[in-house]
């Protein structure tokens, strides 16, 4: 990291992003990273995923890589000039760069990626009661709206315990995150209807929260 008189820091290489491709794309190469946002990514998804980003994230904070870690809220690319200006609450920072990967572009201007929005992924996460000894672990379907549901022993309550609670996956269009039938409550219903057929009655639910991230196809 080389300071310069007319901006902040001057870097070769700057990755943009948050999410693991971002991330280990800064780890491999050693580069820069400046996060856009948080990553989308959640626990218990069966991929390691959570795991290997905070691995990789942890080891470039260690090394000075991340400098405004999650301060930044907002990145201004000009291109022509090789600047990037990133604001936090408080001050502007300046860099100068000689090549910019980005990787994602939400709160991020003066750069396209070239790419349109896809579809929604949709987590609905659910604190329950009646859940518990299950002979199954996931319920999987045909459908986009309610695709996977997985069961984990719950966090609410301390020590080896049997008790479940669960989220569930939906991968929805802009249009059907406003509309009612592809809402967190009838998320609800299905859940507890596939429950039902599973010979399960007295299962109760709450949403605990709902989580969107966007997914985008490149063009």
């Amino acid at each position: 990291m080389k300071a310069v008189v007319d901006v902040d820091f001057e870097w070769k290489n700057v990755v943009i992003g948050a999410d693991l491709d971002a991330v280990k794309f800064a780890y491999d190469n050693r580069y820069f990273l400046i996060k856009n946002r948080p990553p989308h990514h959640y626990s218990y998804d069966g991929k390691g995923t959570e795991r290997e980003w905070a691995i990789k994230i942890y080891w470039l904070y260690g090394e000075g890589l991340v400098p405004f870690v999650d301060k930044s809220k907002k990145i201004r690319v000009f291109s022509k000039d090789k600047l990037i200006k990133v604001f936090t609450d408080h001050d502007v920072f300046s860099i100068k760069y000689e090549y910019l990967y980005p990787y994602d572009v939400e709160n991020v201007s003066g750069v396209s990626l070239n790419r349109e929005l896809d579809y929604y992924r949709v987590v609905d996460w659910f604190d329950c009661r009646g859940l518990y000894d299950l002979g199954f672990d996931e319920i999987r379907t045909e459908d986009d709206f309610v695709r996977k549901i997985k069961f984990f022993k719950t966090l609410r309550i301390d020590g080896d315990q049997r008790y479940l609670d669960l989220f569930c996956e939906s991968l929805l269009t802009k249009e059907q995150l406003s509309c009612f039938e592809y809402s967190d409550t009838m998320t609800k219903f299905k859940i507890l209807d596939l429950l039902k057929k599973r010979g399960i009655e007295d299962a109760k639910m709450t949403l605990w929260k709902r989580d969107i991230y966007p997914v985008y196809k490149t063009n």
